[in-house]
């Protein structure tokens, strides 16, 4: 009875353990941090639909298994939060809905975003057409439109790119960069950073964010420092941390899970 009991567990644990392939993925995220005088906190729910199954098991890391399968998706993302100052709560929500194009049969991406935030007005759309000019090398043009609450509209015009390269170790870099004409400012944005993976299971990135009108000289900037573990082909645990985020000014941190099959 005893064999048999191990013999079942250590068959489940094989099979956990394989890279299976997987069209759903569910993603859970915990925010929290400071927002002037008020404490922020903040749940994201997200679940992505891939229009054809994701070939898990690749000679790359878990995380860009669909990016270098070049696999189409849509998805969905709901916000909600609350922000607590001298005994005063007040909540907020958002969503999001969205999909990217891409295959294996040609090098066109295309990228489509909407958001909009409950009890308000404001809504933005980003739109992202781009070219894969290697396997693991896209770069995108991209375009913003918002329209926030009681204001005008704008539109601001950017630049993205994301490159995954293989070491001579067997690891992997991810390189990813960005550029946004702050029109409302009559400033740039810009972001640099990169993920190192040791491995399929384990990365650890750092990103710059910062604005400034010639890209040298900075007015305003933020790090954030992120790590991501998949203890089983299928889960992945994350977190991460910004300093002066420009989402609030002061640190965020996050916690988050997410779960394909």
């Amino acid at each position: 009875m005893k064999r048999t009991l191990l013999a079942s567990l250590l068959s489940v644990i094989s099979v956990s353990g394989m890279a299976a392939n997987y069209q759903h993925e569910s993603t859970v995220h915990y925010n929290w941090g400071d927002l002037a005088q008020a404490d922020l906190q903040r749940f994201d729910l997200s679940h992505r639909f891939y229009l054809t199954p994701v070939q898990g098991n690749v000679a790359a890391p878990f995380a860009e298994a669909a990016f270098l399968g070049r696999n189409s998706s849509v998805f969905g993302d709901y916000v909600r939060g609350t922000l607590k100052e001298d005994g005063l709560k007040e909540s907020f929500s958002a969503w999001r809905l969205g999909g990217e194009y891409m295959d294996s049969s040609h090098n066109f991406y295309a990228g489509l975003e909407f958001e909009s935030i409950n009890r308000s007005s404001t809504v933005s759309a980003l739109t992202q057409l781009g070219y894969f000019f290697d396997s693991d090398w896209l770069v995108t043009f991209d375009i913003e439109h918002t329209r926030p609450d009681g204001a005008g509209t704008r539109t601001e015009f950017g630049f993205s790119t994301k490159k995954l390269m293989r070491l001579p170790t067997g690891d992997h870099l991810n390189i990813e960069a960005s550029y946004r004409d702050l029109r409302s400012t009559s400033r740039n944005a810009y972001r640099f950073g990169g993920d190192y993976y040791f491995g399929k299971e384990l990365s650890v990135g750092l990103f710059y964010d910062w604005t400034s009108k010639n890209m040298i000289s900075t007015e305003r900037d933020s790090f954030t420092v992120r790590g991501q573990w998949f203890p089983m082909p299928s889960l992945a645990v994350r977190a991460s941390v910004s300093f002066d985020s420009f989402e609030t000014g002061e640190d965020v941190y996050t916690l988050g899970a997410s779960y394909r099959f």
